[in-house]
């Protein structure tokens, strides 16, 4: 359930570094750029509204997600739930003095997440799209998640390497052997022409 956000996030990181630094590079142009109660993007939303309004959906996000979270793994995906409710509500003093640029692109993108979201849970999209609903854990079977999934391809990939040197090793040690049964009969037929 984490791939999906961690392959997202070197694009995350990017906007999020250039909107911090943004104001550098343009304060003119930002400095205007804004609307209603933040009309200068370069400084922080005076009102805290942005930063209520990015934490909001973030955590409307979570909540219309969890049951992809839980699917799999009840205990670790309600774990992982109450991870980003917290951080959800940490996010508004941690973030309330970065500039409204960033603001503007987290509410934004986390608006149309939402949305998305919404619509693909949809019960006519879900079947329009060939959107199937996550399986089920099985009784008795112990969930796995990304960590144990990367360790199990990794030892399954150690395996196949150790495996592929063993045939090597043994075909090498079969053509040796072949060398040796021609060399001996070789050697046995110039023995029997003297």
């Amino acid at each position: 359930s984490l791939i999906a956000p961690l392959a997202s996030a070197p694009m995350f990181m990017s906007f999020f570094f250039g909107l911090k630094n943004a104001p550098e590079l343009f304060p003119e142009l930002l400095s205007t750029g804004g609307m209603l109660w933040f009309p200068d993007l370069t400084v922080a939303d005076p009102y805290v509204i942005m930063p209520v309004l990015s934490a909001t959906t973030f955590l409307l996000m979570t909540e219309v997600g969890k049951e992809q979270m839980m699917a799999s793994d009840p205990v670790r995906g309600q774990t992982m739930v109450n991870v980003f409710r917290a951080l959800a509500v940490a996010m508004v003093p941690m973030t309330m003095s970065f500039n409204s640029a960033v603001f503007v692109y987290w509410t934004t993108n986390n608006s149309f997440s939402l949305l998305q979201a919404v619509l693909l849970k949809q019960p006519a999209l879900k079947k329009a799209f060939g959107i199937w609903d996550p399986p089920k854990p099985i009784p008795g079977q112990e969930p796995k998640n990304i960590f144990d999934e990367v360790k199990n391809m990794m030892n399954k990939k150690e395996k196949e390497t150790n495996a592929l040197a063993a045939e090597r090793i043994k075909a090498h040690n079969e053509i040796v052997e072949q060398q040796k049964k021609v060399k001996m009969a070789l050697m046995e037929k110039k023995l029997k022409l003297k």
